[in-house]
C-alpha cells in the first residue's frame, strides 16, 4: 500500500481512535480507585521483595523521565533516527525490569506479560502491523485482567516506536506524529503502574 503524509496522517488517527475504545474496554487509564483497590496483588513482607519494588519506583520514575527526554528530542530539527531509536531501547529496559515486579506482585498476569516481552526478539523483522494487532490490541497475548494491561504497554509503546523508526530512518513528519502519539499514550499509563504494581 502506497501513501501519501495525509493518508499516514489519516490512519494514525484512525489507529488512536480505535486504540482509544480498545483502551477503554481493556480497563484504561480510568480504573476507578475501587477497581484499583480491588486487584489481586501478591503482599510484600519480604525484605528482598520491598527491595526489588523500590528499584522498581526508581526505574519507572526513571521510565518516565526518559520518555519526557524523547518527546523533547522530536521537537529539535534534523534530529538522527539512531538517537530515537536508542532512547526507545533505553525505556524498554527500563519496562523490562518493571514488568519482572509486575508479574512478581500481579501473579494473574504472568502469562500475559511473558508473551508481551517474548516479542523483543522480533523487533527487527515484527511489521508495525503485527504489532500493533497482536500485541497493541492482544490479538496474540493470552487473556488477561484489565489491569495488565497498564504494564505491557510500558513495553509495547517503545517497541512500536522501535519498529516505526526501524520503517521510516528518515523521520518523516507523520512518523514523528506517530511516536509522540506512542510516547504520550504510555506516558498517561505509568502512574497507574505505580498504583497497581509498587503501592
Amino acid at each position: 500500500m502506497n501513501l501519501n503524509v495525509p493518508g499516514i496522517i489519516y490512519l494514525t488517527f484512525l489507529c488512536l481512535l480505535i486504540s482509544q475504545n480498545t483502551f477503554s474496554s481493556d480497563g484504561g487509564a480510568s480504573m476507578s480507585d475501587k477497581d484499583i483497590n480491588n486487584v489481586s496483588k501478591t503482599d510484600v513482607v519480604e525484605k528482598d521483595d520491598k527491595e526489588r519494588l523500590s528499584k522498581a519506583a526508581s526505574l519507572l520514575t526513571n521510565y518516565e523521565i526518559e520518555a519526557k527526554k524523547l518527546l523533547e528530542m522530536l521537537k529539535t530539527k534534523n534530529i538522527n533516527s539512531k538517537t530515537i531509536q536508542n532512547k526507545a531501547k533505553d525505556l524498554l529496559s527500563l519496562s523490562e525490569v518493571v514488568i519482572e515486579s509486575a508479574q512478581f506482585r500481579l501473579p494473574q498476569c504472568n502469562e500475559y506479560l511473558t508473551k508481551t516481552l517474548a516479542i523483543k526478539t522480533s523487533l527487527e523483522e515484527i511489521s508495525h502491523e503485527t504489532l500493533e494487532k497482536d500485541y497493541h490490541h492482544d490479538g496474540a497475548l493470552p487473556k488477561a485482567p484489565g489491569e495488565c494491561y497498564h504494564t505491557k504497554d510500558l513495553f509495547i509503546h517503545p517497541a512500536t516506536v522501535y519498529v516505526l523508526v526501524r520503517d521510516d530512518p528518515s523521520l518523516q513528519d507523520a512518523t514523528k506524529s506517530s511516536i509522540n502519539a506512542e510516547i504520550t499514550e504510555v506516558l498517561a499509563h505509568t502512574e497507574l503502574v505505580r498504583r497497581l504494581v509498587i503501592y
